[in-house]
């Protein structure tokens, strides 16, 4: 049956948090099967319609995303880790999410740290991003029940104990006035960004051109800035991006943002690879507009690990093959996160044990 509960042994029932553990994993393996059997087809057209820039196929990349961060060996890590959190009992705290709205599901690991530490959840969503979410919590509902009084989605917040809130820089800093009396985990901007040496393989440009595209680029996880070695060749990295990126033409937001960066190009007369669906342009800011990457020579990868020091709080992931560069990625890995790698790197599972 697709919604039967979870056998649970002797060790599951001494350890609720593992129960809930459970219950996300299932979600994760109905997740795939919904995916594949059209459960899922209505509510991605109906976020579609709603925002434009939440393709369907965006959806689907998303959801097949969650379904991988949900597997069997990642709850078990993610038990092994915190397991030594919940000896004693809690009392249950009520944990309200101000979300961002620039990728689909934004906000579901913070739904699933609250829920799997026994929190309430308390989610104000983006209209950008309103469908998916609640979508999934009635699916997890039918999993594990007793969850559901654990699940708000609200317009106006009812009474909260904390706050995690999502935003840009500037909201931010009305997130930390109007927040002030309350336990808060508050995010800003971050960007991804990948160290190239001219020694990539032609899979390896492959996989950082999802790295660079998925999404439009308009998640934090997304790379919008690259650094590459001093005089390196650009004619395999723009064909492979070439290839990659030109089906976004088919999108109109996107087409808009990169004819009108190309005209501010060209009026301005600034230099810059034009590969036909985006822009390459020599930049040294971290965030590149829509369309348009950002790159930036260095001399010696000291130069790099510098400047990764120095824009290590707006930084989310970095792409890259080089020994010299710790906790990086591998091409193609930005967007699939695993439940520890936490936005910020802010660790959400103990602010909301804490």
């Amino acid at each position: 049956m697709l919604f039967s509960r979870l056998l649970h042994n002797k060790q599951t029932l001494e350890h609720p948090f593992k129960t809930r553990l459970q219950a996300f994993q299932e979600l994760g393996q109905h997740i795939s099967i919904l995916l594949d059997n059209g459960g899922f087809d209505a509510v991605i057209k109906q976020q579609h319609i709603e925002n434009k820039w939440f393709t369907e196929k965006n959806c689907r990349f998303a959801l097949q995303a969650l379904a991988k961060m949900l597997d069997k060996k990642s709850c078990e890590a993610f038990f092994q880790k915190y397991q030594h959190h919940f000896q004693k009992e809690r009392n249950s705290q009520k944990i309200a999410v101000i979300s961002a709205g620039n990728i689909p599901c934004a906000a579901f690991h913070d739904f699933f740290c609250i829920l799997v530490s026994g929190n309430q959840f308390i989610g104000k969503l983006s209209s950008q991003d309103a469908l998916l979410l609640p979508f999934l919590s009635k699916i997890l509902v039918k999993i594990a029940p007793e969850l559901e009084k654990n699940i708000i989605f609200a317009e106006k917040l009812p009474p909260f104990d904390k706050v995690i809130a999502t935003g840009s820089n500037n909201s931010a800093r009305y997130f930390e006035y109007y927040f002030k009396d309350y336990p808060l985990l508050l995010r800003k901007n971050r960007n991804s960004i990948a160290v190239l040496t001219g020694e990539e393989t032609e899979e390896d440009l492959w996989k950082l051109a999802i790295d660079v595209f998925q999404y439009f680029g308009l998640g934090c996880r997304s790379v919008s800035k690259i650094y590459v070695s001093k005089n390196y060749d650009f004619t395999k990295l723009i064909k492979t991006f070439q290839e990659t990126s030109k089906s976004l033409l088919q999108h109109n937001g996107y087409v808009n943002n990169y004819e009108y960066h190309r005209a501010i190009f060209s009026i301005n007369q600034i230099p810059v690879y034009d590969g036909n669906s985006f822009l390459l342009l020599q930049n040294s800011s971290l965030v590149s507009p829509i369309a348009v990457v950002y790159y930036e020579e260095y001399k010696t990868i000291n130069e790099v690990l510098d400047t990764l020091f120095l824009h290590k709080d707006e930084i989310q992931c970095i792409v890259s093959n080089h020994l010299a560069i710790e906790n990086c990625v591998s091409f193609g890995g930005t967007q699939f996160p695993n439940l520890f790698d936490y936005p910020d790197n802010r660790d959400v599972l103990s602010f909301c044990l804490g």
